[in-house]
């Protein structure tokens, strides 16, 4: 009792039978494969097989040698006929049997075929068998499209299934194209046509490229065919799809006149692309099933429109967008010392919802750091019309040299009556202190 599996150069073989082994060296194997009558085992090429008893030969149902002549095999017949026939008490089934050896070996040009193949022409249909028609204890049944389908991208039950093309039910990736946007459009909006260029399915042929056709006589219409092919003392059936109507079930008489036999027809579709005001960097926008027609899926792919900041617009040199929403604005203002003691009105330029610039008015005292807000004077907020974030304004001062030489000489005296209550004191000893400095740019 064999149990479990064995595996080995790409062989993994189940059963809880008993085991019947075979050498099989013309397969070039150079091992021994355990087979199972009627149940399924793995060969190291990679398909599966079944096995089944292989029926008498024509030549020992009638009883006669291979070589015997057509009057010994009409002679032999007579006598068998007589002996087996219903009417006498004979099983049917066996008369059957050898009426056929007889209509079979009868024929010059079938008992030929048959010599040469090892199979009738009823075993044959669909396909033929390669000489050398010796006998052998088992067939191997292999389907081709199961064996070689996925190497082409699809299996048995692909495109070139055994009823003709069949499509996947899904859809291929989407096709993404990538929009760049400046911020005056993702601050008022924006809008434009996309014009695609797509194949579509003929509909004057139902994609079959054919105006008129016919059910392929070779496979009777189901795409697939199955050939004998004898391998010593192996007869293997192989199948796979139809060369005749290239696995389609039929045969084209006339081509469509439309498509020119293509089964596809040239189509340029319209997409309006509309980005609603506030729209943010990497917002994906999707079409659905705008793109070509394939034969390979169930429904055409989508389109996915991805916006995004165009780095050649000179307002987000000036401007970022923050926030978890990005509604905020964010900008640097550069002011001198003087500036940010005494107050100053800057324009801003290049705000998205003002041409002209937008003024504002920096309070005296402020300093380097400082961050003021102006309220809705951000970017529109799509989810909550009619609200917009704010405008953050952050502070950068500096110190001239006009301004430095002007405070040395002058501006200690000026300043001292109003600043003086704000500078620390010290405890040192004026000699002590040291007042040598040289200032150096670091």
């Amino acid at each position: 009792m064999f149990e479990g599996w064995r595996e080995g150069k790409g062989t993994a073989v189940w059963d809880v039978s008993p085991m019947t082994l075979y050498p099989v060296p013309f397969l070039d194997l150079n091992e021994w494969v355990e087979l199972s009558h009627h149940r399924t085992f793995a060969l190291p090429c990679y398909f599966a097989t079944s096995v089944m008893s292989r029926p008498a030969s024509l030549y020992d149902v009638l009883g006669v040698p291979k070589g015997a002549s057509s009057t010994e095999i009409k002679k032999a017949y007579l006598k068998m006929a007589r002996t087996h026939h219903p009417d006498k008490g004979g099983d049917p089934e066996k008369f059957k049997e050898i009426a056929h050896a007889n209509e079979v070996l009868s024929d010059e040009m079938r008992r030929r075929r048959y010599d040469e193949t090892g199979s009738t022409d009823e075993q044959m249909a669909g396909g033929g068998g390669m000489p050398g028609g010796f006998p052998f204890p088992f067939d191997v049944n292999v389907n081709l499209s199961d064996l070689f389908g996925n190497m082409f991208g699809h299996g048995p039950n692909g495109p070139m299934g055994p009823n003709g093309p069949v499509r996947k039910g899904k859809k291929p990736v989407p096709s993404t194209q990538t929009i760049p946007l400046r911020l005056e459009h993702f601050y008022l909006g924006h809008q434009f046509d996309l014009n695609i260029n797509r194949q579509a399915f003929c509909g004057a042929c139902d994609h079959t490229g054919a105006k008129v056709r016919e059910t392929c006589k070779r496979c009777n219409g189901q795409g697939m065919v199955t050939q004998v092919v004898q391998m010593g003392p192996m007869a293997m059936h192989t199948t796979g799809p139809c060369m005749e109507c290239q696995g389609k079930g039929q045969r084209v008489l006339e081509t469509c006149g439309k498509c020119a036999g293509s089964g596809f027809t040239n189509e340029t579709k319209k997409l309006t692309v509309h980005f609603p005001p506030g729209s943010r960097p990497q917002e994906t926008f999707i079409f659905p099933e705008v793109c070509s027609d394939h034969p390979a899926f169930e429904r055409p792919g989508d389109v996915h429109i991805v916006v995004q900041e165009d780095a050649s617009d000179p307002a987000f040199q000036t401007f970022r967008r923050v926030g978890d929403q990005l509604q905020h604005l964010e900008t640097r203002v550069s002011v001198s010392l003087s500036e940010c003691l005494l107050g100053v009105v800057v324009t801003l330029e290049g705000h998205p919802g003002y041409d002209e610039g937008l003024p504002i008015q920096l309070p005296a005292g402020s300093f380097h750091g400082d961050v003021y807000v102006l309220s809705g004077l951000g970017m529109p907020m799509v989810r909550e019309n009619g609200k917009y974030g704010d405008l953050r304004i952050r502070v950068e001062a500096t110190l001239s040299e006009e301004e430095r030489e002007r405070l040395s000489v002058r501006g200690a005296d000026v300043l001292r009556p109003l600043l003086q209550p704000f500078v620390r004191s010290t405890n040192a000893s004026k000699e002590s202190i040291q007042t040598a400095l040289k200032r150096v740019k670091d």
